[in-house]
């Protein structure tokens, strides 16, 4: 299975986040081979910016960064979903159909949609539109 995740995974690749065990289950079946993982590319903006808002410094977010690619890196090769004008196209089109999606959320759905990636991380949303689409 090639799933997607973002980043309420990367978050939660800390050891101190409450969803730590839950990311650690995801590298362990990518390590056995039993999916595929791939990093939604607009989780890095995402994520840096919500750094960046809790006033982290510069040298803390690029640390970070590292730190959550070496993490990745013990269990399995990294790999990203990589953003395409028709993921934002899409992107666009689910905000207008799902009003609860937020900008980033909307990438997230349509990078799995587009890519047909399994939707593995934790926001039950962005899953629910995930399931939504791939019915019709």
């Amino acid at each position: 299975m090639r799933a997607l995740v973002e980043t309420g995974f990367l978050l939660a690749l800390n050891p101190d986040d409450s969803h730590h065990k839950r990311a650690v289950d995801v590298l362990e079946k990518a390590k056995k081979g039993e999916i595929k993982l791939y990093i939604s590319s607009p989780s890095l903006i995402e994520l840096s910016l919500l750094l960046r808002s809790r006033g982290l410094d510069e040298d803390i977010i690029s640390t970070a960064f590292i730190s959550i690619e070496d993490a990745i890196k013990m269990y399995t090769k990294v790999q990203y979903a990589c953003l395409k004008a028709e993921h934002l196209a899409l992107s666009a089109e689910l905000r207008k159909r799902y009003k609860e999606l937020t900008f980033f959320d909307s990438l997230h759905a349509s990078i799995a949609i587009v890519d047909r990636l399994e939707y593995l991380d934790l926001d039950p949303v962005i899953r629910e539109v995930v399931e939504k689409e791939r019915s019709y």
